[in-house]
């Protein structure tokens, strides 16, 4: 019977063999571990559980005792829920045989505790879904049991922004399925037969209803009745469910977590893509594309792709919604590595550390540390998703030497130079610090393994830090020397209160309101007699750009306050962010 055949050996070997096709991309069974306990989750047809209840029905109603043990077996309120539980521990059972269940063989060389908290939050295991689909030539007792009326269902979509970057979503069993649907919608148009159509139509309803419509079939006597004599002539005829019955798996990789601080020395580089609609009267390169790129590229696009592809392998593409579930325009994928700092500068604000960072920042990179005694480079996670393998200590080396364009670890801190003839003003050759040597101004200290929690607190921990910053100021008051700036800035007492309503120029996407913040220090250096470098140190969430010409005097105090002009900023540096 079909409801039984599925627990069979013989099936179990067959799910097994299109698990093993599943995990080619990912290295195979032996190079996996598989997840303890999510793993396999399973779907079985509905039509499983109709038999099972009619044959349920005639063994009570025989009362054979010849047949006790199928009876104790299906004896169960929820006979869907026990078939489905045995299958999956068959399934699991064959897994647990064949996967290499107790280590990576790539992460030999981390620390045993890295390790121990890779497996301890199964980070970067193997999961897989099975789906077993009864084909159309499965045939349902509708003469007695109509099939209800359903209407479709909406699926509500999350709206995830216009511009044309892949965004990350989607679970690879829902998608498993809609890709079935599709097929079986297809294959429901072509059918021939009423007996193909309504196996067709029984597989693409909810599960809800068919069981609550045999429920309600099943206490009726006389229908009661018929559901026996309609099994017992099929159990004469019925052929073998491996011909019947389709199987389908979803296998996928666990996220992982990457972390690493960074550096940004370029003025034309975002943190993430960053896209803007095109204006009504503006020319545009191509026709359908309603979004315009600035900058010349992003930290985000710098970093994440080189990880997928050297360390990672690749990442699978097999979890992704076919283009034509998901309509046009729609560019959503399962598997990707997801870029995820803490905080974020704007694109013309450079991420920099000072030149008197250099040894210590070396001796940091060095020794894979992170001094809290001064500012560093900004931290971020990578979230990487449906990896194709796991990535090696060297793999990771390896990563970040591509990405700074550098040949050893020992190039990785360099000194920057900033010209001295600058748009604003003439002014002496400045040197900085940054990771590497990237043209496109993007740098990474190291890239280690690290824990989910890692990534969750990311953000939290953002209130925690003291940033630095360095910030080219024009006056409109003549600065006659050095000594007179100094002391115009030494009036306020350190470290000085401020409060910042939400600035104008983002007051379109953040909620209105006053924020106390703190400057902690203050320095300043003349160049000329309108123009200054201002250094100093905040509290995270601090707007600096508003602090220097005072928005309006939605800042306050500000420094135009302190000068007694009207002041301005013209360049802002993140100089290193360091945790309190």
């Amino acid at each position: 019977m079909l409801c039984l055949d599925i627990l069979s050996h013989q099936f179990t070997n067959s799910v097994l063999e299109e698990i093993e096709k599943s995990f080619e991309c990912y290295g195979g069974f032996d190079a996996n571990v598989l997840s303890k306990d999510a793993s396999p989750t399973v779907a079985i047809p509905v039509h499983a559980v109709v038999r099972a209840q009619c044959l349920l029905a005639a063994i009570e109603d025989a009362d054979l005792e010849s047949c006790a043990g199928i009876k104790n077996k299906l004896a169960s309120p929820e006979v869907y829920t026990r078939i489905k539980e045995e299958f999956r521990s068959n399934i699991r059972q064959k897994l647990m045989e064949r996967c290499n269940t107790k280590s990576y063989s790539s992460l030999d060389d981390l620390e045993p505790d890295i390790k121990q908290l890779l497996y301890k939050e199964e980070s970067g295991h193997m999961n897989c879904h099975v789906i077993a689909h009864a084909g159309d030539e499965i045939t349902l007792p509708t003469k007695i049991m109509p099939l209800p009326y359903a209407m479709k269902k909406r699926e509500r979509k999350r709206f995830r922004g216009n511009d044309p970057t892949n965004k990350q979503g989607g679970d690879p069993r829902a998608n498993e399925d809609k890709r079935i649907r599709k097929d079986f919608e297809v294959l429901l148009d072509n059918a021939k037969t009423d007996t193909a159509r309504d196996s067709l139509q029984a597989s693409l309803m909810e599960r809800s209803l068919m069981l609550q419509t045999l429920d309600a079939t099943i206490t009726n006597l006389d229908k009661r009745k018929d559901l026996v004599d309609w099994i017992q002539e099929e159990s004469q005829s019925l052929d073998s469910v491996l011909s019947l019955c389709s199987i389908h798996v979803a296998s996928w990789r666990s996220a992982f977590y990457i972390k690493g601080r960074y550096t940004k020395a370029r003025r034309d580089c975002s943190q993430t893509p960053f896209f803007v609609p095109y204006d009504k009267d503006e020319k545009k390169d191509d026709t359908k594309n309603m979004y315009k790129r600035l900058g010349v590229t992003s930290v985000e696009e710098e970093i994440c792709p080189v990880v997928a592809r050297l360390a990672c392998g690749g990442v699978s593409t097999q979890n992704n919604i076919r283009d034509s579930m998901q309509g046009a325009g729609s560019n959503i994928v399962f598997g990707m590595a997801k870029f995820h700092a803490s905080g974020r500068e704007d694109m013309d604000v450079r991420m920099v550390l000072p030149a008197d960072a250099l040894e210590g920042e070396t001796a940091n990179v060095m020794s894979n540390k992170v001094c809290k005694d001064f500012g560093s480079g900004r931290p971020f996670v990578l979230e990487v998703i449906d990896a194709h393998a796991l990535p090696t200590r060297s793999g990771l080396d390896n990563t970040v030497l591509k990405i700074n364009k550098v040949a050893s670890k020992e190039g990785i801190v360099v000194l920057g130079t900033s010209r001295g003839n600058g748009t604003w003003v003439e002014e002496k050759e400045r040197k900085h610090v940054q990771y590497g040597s990237n043209p496109m101004g993007v740098g990474i200290s190291g890239l280690d393994f690290c824990s989910s929690s890692s990534f969750k607190n990311l953000q939290s921990e953002t209130e925690d830090k003291v940033k630095f910053y360095g910030c080219l100021c024009w006056s409109d008051k003549d600065i006659s020397d050095q000594d007179y700036l100094d002391g115009l800035l030494a009036k306020p007492d350190l470290p000085l209160e401020i409060h910042q309503s939400t600035p104008l120029r983002v007051l379109h996407r953040r909620a209105a309101g006053v924020r106390i913040r703190h400057v902690l220090t203050l320095q300043s250096y003349r160049i000329d007699k309108h123009w200054f470098r201002l250094s100093l140190s905040t509290t995270a969430g601090t707007y600096v750009k508003e602090f220097c010409h005072g928005d309006c005097g939605r800042t306050n105090p500000n420094l135009s306050t302190f000068l007694g002009c009207k002041t301005n900023i013209l360049e802002l540096d993140c100089e290193g962010i360091a945790t309190t």
